[in-house]
């Protein structure tokens, strides 16, 4: 990102797609290590010598979706940030060559969207106490759970993309918040009986919905809206109070 953008983050290394090469890079006072990393399918892009803003920005989103090794995931959503800042876009016939490499790096995700959803968590870690969808309830900004406008005809957690793309922009960041509240609620919140830091929840909820909770589209979505995801926009676990009347005890 330096040679494009002297305003970014210093780096501590140069990634390199191919098999060999030098292993230190030199520039003025700057020294780093480079590293390495080849897959076939990289052949099915026509990658020129440095990678241009928007390939590096598909690179990064490409990476958000999966826990490293290296703990360098919130490294990667920084810079998502920062080269949409400066109009990087997607590629998404790239986009769709590198996710499949990850899958095959970093192993396929193993997230059933159309679970039910009592069936989503695992109970041997975390104490279920109220009905999942009673706390969708509890937080929706309209009278109903907006997830509801996007599911299949006669299904109850199945859900229809051509119903999420009617969705305007701001109800589809409602719905990607109800999600997260409802999930910290049920998660950190209410287990702890709501002495753990609703924003703390609200974090580890969102990076868990990127990483873990959910994938394909909607994750997709989450990581490409993620400055304007990053905190919650209304005290949510107040309305949560507010309407206690709406939970329901899990069975």
């Amino acid at each position: 990102m330096k040679m494009h953008f002297p305003d970014s983050r210093t780096p501590k290394d140069i990634d390199y797609f191919g098999r060999t090469g030098k292993t230190t890079f030199k520039q003025d006072d700057l020294e780093l290590n480079v590293e390495f990393f080849d897959h076939p399918d990289l052949a099915q892009w026509d990658w020129g010598t440095v990678a241009t803003p928007d390939e590096l920005y598909t690179i990064k989103v490409s990476h958000a979706f999966w826990e490293l090794k290296n703990k360098s995931w919130e490294k990667h959503m920084m810079d998502v940030m920062f080269l949409q800042s400066k109009g990087a876009k997607l590629i998404p016939e790239l986009y769709k060559i590198l996710y499949k490499i990850w899958e095959d790096v970093h192993g396929k995700k193993k997230v059933n969207l159309e679970s039910d959803p009592e069936m989503f968590f695992n109970d041997k870690i975390v104490k279920r106490i109220y009905d999942h969808d009673s706390l969708h309830e509890s937080v929706a900004y309209y009278d109903r759970p907006l997830f509801e406008r996007i599911l299949r005809d006669n299904s109850e957690v199945a859900v229809d993309k051509s119903k999420w793309e009617a969705l305007d922009h701001e109800d589809k960041l409602k719905m990607v918040r109800e999600e997260i509240y409802a999930t910290a609620l049920e998660r950190k919140l209410v287990p702890s009986n709501y002495t753990s830091s609703p924003g703390a929840a609200y974090n580890w909820t969102l990076r868990k919905t990127i990483t873990s909770l959910t994938k394909g589209w909607f994750a997709l979505f989450v990581v490409e809206n993620f400055k304007d995801l990053t905190k919650a926009d209304i005290d949510y676990v107040q309305r949560h109070k507010d309407n206690a009347h709406m939970l329901r005890p899990y069975k």
